[in-house]
């Protein structure tokens, strides 16, 4: 499902990149363009619910659940680092860009920041049952207060760029904590029940039902008035956000089945298990200073073929990434022995010269 979200984000980049303004009212981009609104939920989603999974595993090592917490955390703050890692480098290869650039909040500010806090809950949890509350707990009253975060005072007393964080600033940032954040903690929340169940066809048809009645649930509410006048379906209700957690998790048993059933190689679980990666190199080539001079001057079945071109690109690169990675930094025959061995070898030398 990663590699899914890696597919539908390399799309919606090459169509936002590439596509001329005149294309970009009619019927096709708008289809395109919320075929690509999915990218975002799906990482959000995907990673917490790798929270849990991770975590439970890591018990079952026979590490404590506070020193499993830590180390979740720790690899959220990592990723944190990242985003910000990523920002120099988009500032150092954009001769126009601005110093506060540098503190723009992305999707992997938001993702990093959610997985340090969905961890350390998790690690506070007593049983599955009190892990899933708070967790489903926090989702819901993140997406509830968004609407009233929109309308305060005091963020505006911060910096644009740290206001951003919570709230949408302009331009100055591209993804918020509220709500996105409230997605994470979601998909943390159904790993908390798949950790606690048996990977059994029977499993993942409890899952697609559940998934499909909280997609019932949300489309029924998104008929319902909200009572916040500050409410909008497409930015911060809790209709929409119930339809995408609906969606995703209905979608978690298909994955299952199309994974079972082939075990053939699949260009998609390798795009899925180099997600950073294909983030990292694929945003440059889609929106970076390199790619200025064709930028917004295509049709859109234009850019479509770019997509198809640079999806190539991308898992001929990750091959690579792939299998520089799994090599070792140093060849066999220029590994030095350590001491003892050699003297060992030494040794086994002069006894078979004696003999």
């Amino acid at each position: 499902m990663r590699g899914v979200a890696v597919l539908v984000m390399i799309e919606w980049h090459a169509l936002d990149s590439w596509t001329r303004v005149e294309d970009r009212e009619g019927t096709a981009f708008w289809l395109l363009a919320f075929l690509g609104g999915w990218a975002a939920p799906l990482f959000l989603f995907l990673a917490g619910l790798a929270v849990p999974l991770a975590g439970h595993a890591k018990i079952a090592r026979g590490i404590s659940r506070q020193d499993a917490s830590r180390e979740l955390q720790r690899r959220g703050w990592q990723v944190f680092l990242l985003a910000h890692v990523f920002r120099l480098q988009s500032f150092l290869l954009n001769p126009t860009a601005r110093w506060s650039s540098l503190l723009k909040p992305d999707i992997l500010n938001i993702l990093g920041l959610g997985l340090v806090a969905a961890a350390w809950i998790w690690g506070r949890g007593r049983g599955r049952r009190s892990e899933a509350m708070w967790l489903a707990g926090i989702a819901l009253a993140v997406v509830a207060i968004t609407p009233l975060v929109r309308s305060w005072w005091w963020p505006s007393l911060l910096y644009p760029r740290f206001e951003a964080y919570l709230r949408p600033v302009g331009t100055f940032g591209v993804f918020s904590l509220f709500p996105w954040v409230g997605l994470l903690f979601a998909g943390a929340t159904v790993g908390v029940y798949l950790a606690d169940q048996r990977d059994t066809p029977a499993l993942h048809k409890r899952l697609a039902l559940l998934g499909l009645s909280v997609f019932a649930i949300g489309m029924i509410g998104s008929y319902v008035p909200s009572p916040l006048a500050q409410s909008s379906f497409w930015t911060t209700s809790i209709s929409l956000f119930l339809i995408r957690c609906g969606v995703m998790t209905s979608t978690l048993p298909l994955a299952w089945l199309i994974k079972r059933t082939s075990e053939a190689w699949s260009p998609t679980i390798l795009l899925g298990r180099h997600s950073l990666f294909v983030y990292w190199v694929h945003v440059e080539l889609a929106y970076g200073v390199f790619m200025r001079p064709w930028q917004k001057s295509f049709a859109i079945s234009e850019a479509m073929i770019g997509f198809a071109l640079l999806t190539g690109l991308m898992i001929a690169l990750t091959l690579g990434w792939q299998k520089w990675r799994s090599a070792p930094l140093v060849p066999s025959h220029l590994v030095v022995a350590p001491p003892a061995r050699r003297r060992l070898g030494a040794r086994a030398s002069s006894l078979e010269t004696a003999s």
